[in-house]
């Protein structure tokens, strides 16, 4: 069954005259009539009542037009975007805090004409969705070694330890592992960094493992945690006095913020400018 015989189907359906319907579709008689045939034969089951004089759909050729016709409808569509230079669609993936806290002000301003397929993951699983060719574009936090991926750096990002109480002095950093620790869960591009960051003697005490910075933030409003997270996911609630920064001697986090792509893609010029523009706008965000 192709696209072609369903297309001379629906005209067939709507003209029901062999002869003027083929002058419509620009093609013989006899090449309409064995389009008809062939589908007939792969659905395997008649469309049409036929005698001498007239076409008529009978109840399965009905039931075939009205479930083909959205189809049609869809495939059309479709076609005309891909013809349309203006349209462009893009699937991507962002890691979870920029995604809520520095995307949420970039997205609005993007060209209407790019249509974003929008995910939000941790850095590690976005990685593999770029790798595995799953989608086009990621943006992460941290650490990103593969030699298939192609790097942009956008900024450089500083991790803070924040608490709800204030603290009127500096701080070891092996001074805080008796604390209770909440942390982003396996695959999140601060928990890697700020991990790998610690001196090998230290050893925190892990409370929890969570999949969201929000939830993280709440509980340390709310217990008696501490948390490592992005400075720009906290912004607020440091200016509002809801948590406070534990500032730390000789032991500063930081780690760079990315957009990677698959090294065999071949970025043509609205891909280069959609990351530009992501770039510059998430510099702006800081």
């Amino acid at each position: 069954m192709t696209f072609k015989q369903i297309k001379y189907f629906q005209a067939l359906s709507k003209n029901l005259n062999l002869r003027s319907c083929a002058k419509e579709l620009n093609i013989t008689q006899a090449a309409l009539s064995l389009a008809i045939f062939e589908l007939e034969k792969n659905l395997n089951v008649k469309l049409f009542d036929r005698n001498s004089k007239f076409l008529s759909l009978n109840e399965k050729g009905k039931v075939f037009l009205k479930q083909i016709s959205p189809l049609i409808f869809e495939f059309e569509r479709i076609q005309k975007q891909m013809q349309d230079d203006n349209f462009y669609e893009l699937s991507m993936k962002v890691s979870q805090n920029i995604g809520i806290y520095l995307l949420c002000g970039v997205l609005d301003k993007k060209d209407d004409n790019i249509k974003l397929d929008l995910t939000l993951d941790n850095s590690k699983n976005i990685i593999k969705s770029v790798l595995e060719k799953e989608i086009d574009l990621g943006v992460i936090e941290g650490i990103c070694k593969d030699k298939d991926l192609r790097k942009i750096k956008i900024c450089d990002d500083e991790l803070i330890i924040v608490s709800k109480n204030y603290f009127n002095k500096d701080f070891f950093i092996d001074e805080l592992k008796n604390f209770k620790w909440l942390s982003r869960e396996k695959g999140s591009g601060a928990r890697e960094v700020f991990l790998n960051a610690l001196p090998k003697d230290v050893d925190l005490k892990l409370i929890y493992e969570l999949n969201s910075t929000a939830m993280i933030k709440e509980l340390v409003k709310k217990g008696n945690f501490l948390a490592v997270l992005p400075k720009f996911s906290v912004k607020e609630e440091l200016e509002n006095k809801k948590l406070f920064q534990i500032r730390l001697k000789n032991f500063k986090i930081s780690r760079e913020l990315f957009v990677i792509y698959h090294k065999s893609k071949e970025p043509n010029k609205k891909f280069i400018n959609f990351c530009e523009f992501l770039i510059k706008q998430i510099q702006r965000e800081f």
